[in-house]
């Protein structure tokens, strides 16, 4: 069995549904907002797969994985807007400032596989803890029922981009780093210790990004934690 195929075989279904609006961590609306508005790059996500398989070649497996995904992340998509939709957290301005986001991502000339892996290892990967820590049960839920996909995902992508010799650029690396200042920019939970403040989750997309996917803990149920605050030994390795 390749790479691939071992990463399809993690997958497990899952139906996109959203409960009842339910209370959230005090302090957290504009960074829960945010994270909701950010479920607009999902879709482009998607969309460079699509672009990326017609113009390179790759193995029958990993054209099935990414085919996978691609629906993946419209599922993801779905069961996000459901969710902005019932909690209302997001205003207009962080609507609009997403948008804006969402254009530089489009607009940034990096391979589609490269902004691909960037943004599902250091940027998905720090809004769905923080849908989980920070969201009460239902957020957690949908977190960690994407999580399941996202791991694969990001170990795939990655790899993929790997196998072809990309890999990003420093511009890229700083949008990056800007996507996630936003989001978490006004922080401020002091029960939540360190994971109350923004340079947490700052230093967590970096850690992601830089040590790569062998950082990554599958999040298969909405209380697990996330990578960083799991001890270094504890953690699973991935190719």
């Amino acid at each position: 069995m390749d790479f691939y195929t071992e990463q399809l075989a993690r997958k497990r279904s899952w139906t996109p549904t959203c409960g009842e609006k339910m209370n959230t961590v005090p302090g957290a609306d504009q960074v829960l907002g945010r994270a909701l508005a950010l479920r607009i790059l999902e879709l482009e996500v998607a969309e460079w797969l699509d672009d990326a398989w017609g113009k390179t070649t790759l193995p029958a497996t990993a054209v099935e994985c990414l085919r996978s995904n691609i629906l993946d992340e419209e599922r993801h998509d779905k069961v996000l807007g459901m969710a902005a939709q019932i909690y209302q957290l997001t205003t207009d301005r962080d609507e609009e400032t997403a948008k804006q986001i969402h254009q530089q991502w489009i607009n940034h000339p990096d391979h589609p596989l490269v902004k691909a892996f960037v943004l599902e290892n250091s940027v998905f990967f720090v809004i769905l803890p923080l849908l989980r820590m920070f969201g009460g049960v239902v957020l957690g839920i949908i977190s960690g029922d994407i999580s399941g996909d996202e791991s694969v995902h990001a170990a795939v992508h990655r790899q993929i981009a790997h196998d072809l010799g990309l890999t990003y650029s420093s511009s890229l690396d700083r949008l990056r780093r800007d996507t996630v200042g936003w989001l978490v920019d006004g922080l401020r939970i002091p029960e939540a210790g360190r994971s109350g403040k923004p340079q947490r989750w700052l230093d967590a997309s970096d850690s992601l990004l830089y040590q790569g996917a062998s950082d990554l803990v599958e999040t298969r149920r909405a209380i697990q934690p996330a990578f960083f605050e799991i001890a270094n030994d504890a953690l699973p390795s991935y190719r």
